[in-house]
């Protein structure tokens, strides 16, 4: 892809480079669009300074809304799984697997994404280390509210009052949790400028060649070459150290 400079002659070239399908686009926005009002539903259900709300006729619209957007946001996993199965699987196991490498980033994350000092940022994968926690709380948080919410939605008066009590208690810290988490993805996803193109991948699916090098090293480079790149790097850094010190 070719661009030009507004008001110049200067022209340069972006490389960009397939990271998602057009499936797992329209997945990600469908399962957005779900729990945002799953989550601000939740918020009245859950809050102790909104049960008047809660108990009063708007509940009832309040707790169906809550149950409609549960059966969409518990529907995109499995209609993922049912059209894509080996991308699912290619992505749950790229999702837990960590390395020296991850604790190095969440090491160097604070001073990068406040700071903007980059270099101490460690070669990751096709999703990196934030990435990957992002989606390991979203999935077991998906499988919690899925078994808790059916419980408490099927089973209320069938159930024992104890193993109901349970069932709300796990379902509210999975809540707590997965908007938490939510937060911080919406923030490095939308706002932070220096990930802006985090969220032209999941508009149009790709990435720019420049941003893989620089943010997805090991997927871009793979990981024996990327990682050989990176030791090679944090050498050459110790070794000015000293020198820099002396003068």
């Amino acid at each position: 892809m070719s661009v030009r400079l507004k008001d110049s002659k200067s022209v340069f070239q972006i490389r960009w480079i397939p990271k998602y399908t057009t499936l797992e686009r329209f997945l990600h926005w469908m399962h957005t669009a779900s729990f945002i009002p799953l989550a601000l539903t939740g918020i009245v259900l859950f809050s102790p300074w909104l049960q008047s709300v809660a108990q009063s006729e708007g509940g009832s619209t309040v707790r169906l809304v809550h149950r409609v957007a549960a059966i969409f946001f518990g529907g995109v996993p499995i209609l993922y799984a049912v059209l894509q199965p080996r991308r699912l699987v290619l992505h749950v196991r790229e999702f837990l697997k960590f390395s020296k490498y991850d604790l190095l980033w969440l090491k160097a994350a604070v001073p990068y994404y406040l700071l903007g000092r980059h270099s101490a940022m460690p070669p990751q994968p096709r999703f990196n280390t934030g990435e990957r926690l992002n989606a390991v709380v979203m999935v077991v948080g998906t499988i919690t509210f899925g078994i808790t919410g059916l419980a408490m939605w099927f089973g209320r008066g069938d159930m024992p009052q104890t193993l109901y009590q349970i069932m709300v208690i796990f379902h509210d810290l999975a809540f707590i949790v997965t908007v938490s988490m939510f937060m911080i993805h919406f923030y490095l996803a939308v706002i932070h400028p220096l990930m802006w193109q985090s969220l032209v991948s999941m508009r149009y699916g790709v990435v720019s060649e420049s941003y893989a090098r620089e943010h997805h090293a090991m997927w871009y480079f793979g990981d024996k070459r990327a990682k050989e790149m990176w030791e090679k790097h944090k050498a050459e850094e110790e070794e000015h150290q000293p020198a820099e010190q002396e003068g």
